[in-house]
């Protein structure tokens, strides 16, 4: 094997993409649904909006305990019972919050969907939230809090989220704080239920050894009950029009955890396929800028990456990385160059390397029924048409040049970074005083000013 020379790629691979046809059913429910005979499996999400952005200030993390709590018991079954009738039908289900979405999750046999649907029925509808479970369930969050109060990574992402997000909902992580979880009641849970999820919008994914017929019918059987409201809540963030730093003293850690980033557009913009190729040589890809500069060039890390993040109501540029807490200016400033860089100039093999690498990546999205329906999710967070990926190709390979640049001048802003830095204060305060980018602020472990 002559390994001086990369092996020529084979020719184009035949794909065809999943066509998604949406059943609006008789409760006001969107179904997004995808026929799959080969395996006798179906695959199901039901969404709801009662995301984490709808808890109270003073009690955030309420919304999280609830998915805690939500499946501990339902209808005419306790915990244990539920879990049991579950586990006998080889039945896979998960549930799943985030700032806009609370999400439902069960991949099931098709011989089994239709009892797996029931029981899924009556954890949205009949969930029983007794005491005992309550109890156990907040512990566990609690737990949990107390565990990533001490890991950097977590500190670092929630700072950087709490410091771009400003004073919205989208700045506070959807598990809560110590003293807003303990202070959660049942009576809250139940409240929230009844106020919030019940009547929030509902939209529903399906894909596996189904009928059209077959799925409108056991949706009525089972779910009829639950009405979809057209009405969801809409954030308004205001930009961060001003850099800063930041630093979470970490004592006597070695590395330094690094997150620099800036708010950018929506989702639903016209050019989001031009920002997707230009991230993706910034920092989008193992042979990104970022990574090759920090990692193969400079040895600073084991990996450096960008990212384009979204919520239902805002979008995010966030580089991330860890470093020897020695090598913490140099890093920020060669992340900094990198967004001067790219804004200055993108060279076109840069550009036709990001769009084979995204193509040719494009159909491994698409291998298993949970892919697909999760690809799915994303096109009804963000109000895009079933028939999106219809056309992805064509739209990647038909992005200009003069498109990915302007991107790169709209979408990677250094004059408005956040930079936040947790590490040794001891280690970290004298090298980032002398970046030139203005005195250092200092932060607590939730990203709160000092």
């Amino acid at each position: 094997m002559n390994r001086s020379s990369a092996p020529i790629p084979y020719e184009n691979i035949s794909f065809e993409i999943p066509q998604i046809k949406v059943i609006n059913l008789n409760n006001g429910i969107d179904c997004y649904f995808v026929p799959k005979e080969k395996l006798p499996i179906v695959k199901l999400i039901i969404i709801s909006s009662a995301g984490s952005i709808n808890d109270p200030a003073e009690k955030k993390g309420l919304t999280f305990l609830t998915s805690l709590l939500i499946d501990e018991g339902a209808g005419e079954y306790d915990s244990l019972q539920l879990n049991n009738e579950i586990e006998k039908l080889g039945t896979i289900s998960s549930i799943q919050v985030n700032h806009d979405s609370f999400m439902f999750s069960i991949l099931s046999l098709k011989e089994h969907f239709e009892r797996s649907l029931e029981l899924l029925s009556k954890i949205i509808l009949e969930p029983r939230f007794e005491e005992n479970d309550f109890l156990r369930e907040k512990k566990r969050m609690l737990d949990k809090i107390l565990q990533l109060k001490d890991e950097p990574s977590y500190i670092a992402t929630s700072a950087f989220e709490k410091r771009i997000f400003s004073n919205s909902p989208y700045s506070d992580p959807e598990i809560g704080y110590e003293n807003t979880a303990s202070v959660i009641s049942k009576n809250d849970v139940t409240e929230f239920y009844k106020s919030n999820f019940s009547r929030s919008k509902f939209s529903a994914i399906i894909v596996g050894n189904i009928t059209e017929g077959e799925t409108a019918g056991l949706f009525n059987k089972y779910l009829g009950s639950l009405q979809s409201q057209k009405s969801e809540t809409i954030i308004n963030v205001s930009s961060v029009v001003r850099k800063n730093i930041y630093f979470i003293d970490k004592k006597e850690s070695a590395q330094s955890e690094i997150r620099i980033g800036n708010l950018t557009k929506p989702r639903k913009v016209e050019d989001y396929d031009a920002a997707r190729i230009m991230n993706t040589i910034l920092g989008g890809q193992f042979s990104s800028r970022i990574n090759l500069n920090l990692r193969e060039k400079r040895g600073l890390t084991y990996g450096a990456g960008s990212s384009l993040n979204y919520t239902k109501s805002a979008g995010y540029l966030e580089v991330s990385t860890a470093v020897n807490i020695k090598n913490t200016t140099e890093a920020i400033e060669e992340i900094l160059n990198e967004f001067n860089l790219i804004r200055q100039n993108i060279r076109h093999d840069e550009i036709e390397f990001a769009k084979s690498y995204l193509i040719k990546q494009f159909p491994s999205r698409f291998e298993t029924y949970i892919q697909i329906a999760n690809n799915i999710s994303p096109l009804i967070t963000h109000d895009l048409p079933a028939d999106y990926y219809n056309s992805y190709v064509s739209k990647i390979e038909n992005v200009t040049k003069e498109e990915i640049q302007k991107a790169a001048l709209e979408y990677v802003k250094p004059d408005e970074a956040i930079i936040v830095i947790v590490g040794d204060k001891n280690e970290i305060l004298h090298q980032i005083k002398n970046l030139g980018i203005g005195e250092p602020v200092e932060l607590d472990i939730y990203g709160n000013l000092i």
